[in-house]
C-alpha cells in the first residue's frame, strides 16, 4: 500500500474532479492505498479546503513547517508526493494562499 499526499492550492483546486476520480481508484479495493492533502496553508485558512474535500481524505495543514514534517508528525510516511511546487514539499511555507507564496 502507498501513501500519496496531494498539494491542495494549483493542484486539487486546478480540477477538483479528476483528482476526486484518481482518490476513488487509487484508495479503492483494487489498489488500496491512502491519498491524503497535504497543504501549507494554516488551519484558520483551511475552510475551503476543507469545503472542496469534504471526508474523500484527511487534510494536513503545514502552515509555517515543511509539509513532509507535518505528514510525518500526523503519521503518514508519505510514497509519493503529487505538488504543483515540489519545492515546497521540505520548505516550510507561510500560509499563503493560491498564488501569493513567496519564492522558497
Amino acid at each position: 500500500m502507498l501513501t500519496i499526499a496531494i498539494d491542495f492550492d494549483d493542484t486539487f483546486s486546478a480540477d477538483p474532479d479528476l483528482w476526486r476520480e484518481f482518490v476513488s481508484i487509487a484508495t479503492g479495493r483494487r489498489f488500496g492505498h491512502k491519498c491524503i492533502l497535504v497543504t501549507n496553508r494554516t488551519e484558520d485558512m483551511g475552510n475551503d479546503v476543507r469545503a472542496e474535500v469534504g471526508d474523500l481524505m484527511p487534510i494536513v495543514f503545514a502552515g509555517v513547517f515543511s509539509k513532509r514534517s507535518m505528514a510525518a508528525r500526523a503519521g503518514y510516511a508519505v510514497d509519493i508526493w503529487i505538488d504543483d511546487t515540489p519545492e515546497w514539499i521540505d520548505v516550510g511555507g507561510l500560509g499563503y494562499i493560491g498564488g501569493d507564496r513567496p519564492s522558497p
